[in-house]
Formats: C-alpha cells, structure tokens, sequence
C-alpha cells in the first residue's frame, strides 16, 4: 500500500534530543552545590528542560481518528497493529522508513516553529553531568547561543509509533488546547 500524495501537505517534524535538569545559580551565575554524604552535589531547580532537534520538513497528511475519511480506508490498518487508537487525536500514515520520527518527536500544522531564549540551561557533557568546576574554573558555561525549540509552538505530539512491513503509523496528541488552528 502506499500512501497517495495528493492527499498530503506540508508539515514539519523536531526530533526529541535530551532532557536536562536545571540547577539552581547564585547572582554570579555559580552552580549552587550542597554536600550530600560527604559529597559535592549541584543543587537541582526542580524542574528540567526539554530540547528538540532543528525542526525539518516533510509533507504528510494528519488525519483526526474519528474523521469520516480515517474510518473509510483504514479501519483495517489499525487493526492489523492491535492498538486501541480512539486515546489518540490524530494519526499519520506514512510508508516505512520515511521518516526517522519517534516518540516524544513534535509536528507543527497549522503554526510555525519558533525558538526561545533561555540561560536557565547549561552545557552538560556526553554523561549528563555538569561540567566540573575544574574544567570551568568554576563558573558554568551557558549555551546561550545554542537555538532552542520552543515545544509550546507544536501542534502535535507523537504518542506512539508502529510498523507493519510497509507502513508505518503515528499516533498523535494535541500539544495545546489554546494553540488553535490557523
């Protein structure tokens, strides 16, 4: 089966990258530390930062899951995954191997993605540690220049992604019940 490009439009996909905790700094920018057991440990904000991908083009076609149009054609193809979909708003049918979209990956729509400006974030090594202050001199280097995606911008989220041997189907959730469509 494949999947009619006639029926797609343009869209836009961000890959998941990592998440990050954030920690708390003092006036300067230091990294506060307390000492657990005996132990140097940054102290943690409480919360943590998600980064995406440069979002990338792609054409495809988002189909409601109760839309007359999903019902006709591909009952069938939900079935053959064993998934109940109707948790879902949405999904995409695309051929296998399209796309390197996954779970946690954003779509836009019907708005564009825009970046953010943060320095509540810093650069963290392959480990996701902090950065020693050894290697700093103490001071955390900020990744101030480093474009970030602002996920409150995407329409959709991709929930769940399933492969049978020529198609793939994702499935989505609305991002925002206020990003309404334009």
């Amino acid at each position: 089966m494949r999947t009619a490009l006639k029926n797609k439009q343009k869209l836009k996909y961000a890959l998941y990258h990592e998440r990050q905790e954030i920690y708390q700094t003092d006036s300067e920018g230091n990294i506060v530390y307390t000492e657990v057991d005996g132990e140097r440990v940054p102290v943690l904000e409480g919360y943590s930062e998600h980064f995406y991908d440069k979002p990338v083009d792609f054409i495809g076609n988002i189909m409601p899951v109760g839309s007359e149009s999903y019902a006709r054609g591909n009952v069938a193809i939900y079935r053959a995954y064993g998934i109940d979909i109707s948790a879902y708003d949405a999904l995409i049918l695309m051929n296998r191997g399209e796309l390197p979209i996954t779970e946690s990956s954003l779509i836009w729509e019907w708005h564009e993605p825009k970046t953010r400006i943060t320095d509540d974030y810093f650069i963290s090594d392959s480990d996701h540690d902090v950065i020693s202050d050894e290697e700093t001199d103490g001071v955390q280097p900020s990744a101030g220049d480093m474009e970030v995606w602002d996920e409150t911008t995407a329409d959709w989220i991709v929930k769940r992604v399933a492969s049978t041997q020529n198609i793939t189907l994702y499935l989505l959730s609305r991002m925002n019940s206020n990003n309404d469509q334009t």
